[in-house]
């Protein structure tokens, strides 16, 4: 009895590795069976056409960008471009006509030689002549007479100084901006002159408001 049941034993051992494999076989088969139902597609990736990165951190994407290294905190437009303004800086040219008349004097060509210099010397200036009379006479009289005299110190830039007509414009006040107003010989004299305004586009950072602006102002 004793041999027979080590039989039993050992035939026991030899079995149930048989039995557990077929189990995990049906196992198997029943994962790869659900697993078949859902099957996971994978889109190709898509191609990025614009770089969508913003460097300077201004709010536009580097697409769009057409002025890089914007100043933190500035106004832009569409494209990161900081607004743009034309300082205008007045200057008084000595320049005096005598009564009635829009001939240069010879002591008007060192002057205007000047203007032409620091023109040539900053490509980026531009001027702006205006002729003045005195208070004598009609003022349409004196309003051609002003335009003429203007106009008479924009010839001598552009033809005997090369200065690019582009650079250079004028017009006429009259005696509508009169440096003296005493009806004197001095102050009529004073009057018949030229003055020039030059004129520079730069750009400029303007700020956007924030809760620290009204510290900075002050």
């Amino acid at each position: 009895m004793s041999t027979n049941r080590r039989v039993s034993d050992l035939s026991f051992f030899k079995v149930f590795p048989t039995k557990k494999l077929s189990l995990l076989l049906c196992g198997a088969i029943l994962l790869s069976g659900c697993a078949g139902n859902n099957i996971v597609k994978v889109e190709p990736s898509v191609k990025q056409l614009h770089d969508l990165n913003d460097l300077d951190r201004d709010g536009v994407i580097e697409a769009r960008e057409k002025c890089a290294n914007t100043v933190l905190g500035a106004t832009i437009d569409n494209y990161g471009c900081g607004k743009v303004s034309t300082y205008i800086v007045p200057l008084k040219v000595d320049i005096k006509f005598a009564h009635n008349s829009y001939i240069l004097p010879p002591s008007a060509f060192p002057v205007i030689q000047q203007l032409a210099e620091m023109l040539e010397e900053k490509q980026d200036l531009k001027v702006f002549i205006e002729g003045h009379t005195s208070k004598v006479g009609s003022a349409k009289q004196n309003q051609i007479l002003s335009e003429n005299r203007a106009k008479a110190v924009v010839s001598v830039l552009v033809k005997d100084f090369n200065i690019s007509p582009d650079r250079v414009s004028s017009i006429g006040h009259g005696f509508e901006r009169l440096a003296d107003t005493r009806d004197t010989a001095t102050a009529h004299e004073t009057n018949r002159r030229i003055m020039a305004e030059l004129s520079k586009t730069v750009s400029v950072n303007d700020m956007v408001w924030t809760i620290y602006t009204v510290d900075q102002v002050q």
